[in-house]
């Protein structure tokens, strides 16, 4: 039982919830609380929505491992934990209830709230998870695509909640007190950039971290017939890539503080954020074997989480 848990990545399924938490009540709610506003979306339903999220997350994580098989016994064999002490069936089923229940979790939410169009990002995100593991895994770019845009979906996920319900719940009284459509459109539109600066971020720190994964994983991939960069365009350029892309966080992180937060705090929070991407920058240019890889993977997670965790600091920030 412990193995078939380990399999689901809970430090991972952690992340994704305490992410959750972080962009609602810190982001969208600290913004919607500075002008006295509540959130749309009642906690019970979000509860459900964040395990809707993760039980899907957990579903898709087993998977990935039970088609990863041949590839774990070259690159991690002490690792290895599908067909040896959990048996692929049981496996297979764990993903499919899992799967399941997070299917009915989100619709559960999307008949509640009455946004029937975000109906398809439940199955949408199963679908890809499966097709990610079966074979974009091992095609060209399309894999780490696949994997950035779920991530950077989680962020957004709530925006895409809570934005259009506080709207709904709001836009009559923010009329009232703006005597201005405009005013109350611009409002809400502000709320949405900061979720898609943090939906942006994911989505480029994933494609960073799932080049520094295929870095380390080369010999499995390669003796597997997989063509992800490292293996169809050489190591070298897989540096230099990853070089490129940490500079395009770092150059934006740099414009946002510059152009919008101008406080102390933001300014040693995203010194702290910054020297974080470039460790781990470094580390993958310097790296020459698996555990370099991982451990530059590593820095890059714990800079990804550094991000999300500045969302705590929206409240304060608006006080200050």
């Amino acid at each position: 039982m412990l193995d078939l848990l380990r399999l689901t990545r809970p430090v991972n399924l952690l992340i994704i919830a305490g992410t959750m938490v972080v962009i609602r009540h810190g982001v969208v709610g600290g913004l919607l609380g500075a002008s006295g506003l509540d959130l749309g979306l009642g906690t019970p339903w979000f509860i459900l929505l964040v395990c809707s999220t993760v039980l899907i997350a957990a579903g898709g994580n087993i998977i990935n491992d039970y088609f990863d098989t041949r590839i774990d016994r070259i690159n991690k064999p002490d690792a290895l934990i599908v067909g040896r002490t959990v048996p692929r069936r049981k496996a297979m089923a764990a993903h499919l209830v899992l799967s399941g229940l997070g299917l009915l979790c989100g619709w559960a939410v999307v008949a509640h709230t009455g946004l029937w169009r975000l109906a398809v990002i439940p199955p949408f995100a199963i679908g890809a998870l499966w097709t990610y593991s079966t074979s974009f895994k091992r095609q060209l770019i399309i894999g780490n695509g696949l994997v950035a845009t779920l991530t950077a979906l989680v962020p957004l996920t709530i925006g895409l909640y809570e934005i259009p319900l506080a709207q709904r719940l709001h836009a009559g009284e923010l009329l009232s007190a703006f005597n201005d459509e405009a005013a109350v459109h611009f409002y809400f539109r502000v709320i949405w950039y900061w979720v898609f600066a943090f939906t942006g971020f994911a989505f480029v720190a994933t494609l960073v971290r799932e080049l520094q994964k295929d870095m380390a994983d080369v010999p499995g991939d390669r003796a597997l017939g997989c063509r992800t960069i490292p293996i169809a365009w050489g190591m070298r350029a897989a540096r230099a890539i990853v070089l490129v892309h940490t500079l395009v966080l770092v150059a934006g992180l740099l414009l946002l503080r510059r152009a919008f937060l101008d406080d102390r705090l933001s300014y040693w929070y995203i010194a702290v954020l910054i020297l974080t991407l470039l460790i781990s920058a470094g580390l993958t240019w310097s790296a020459h074997d698996r555990s370099a890889h991982v451990r530059a993977g590593i820095v890059m997670k714990v800079a990804m989480v550094l991000a999300v965790g500045y969302g705590l600091l929206v409240p304060l920030l608006l006080d200050l």
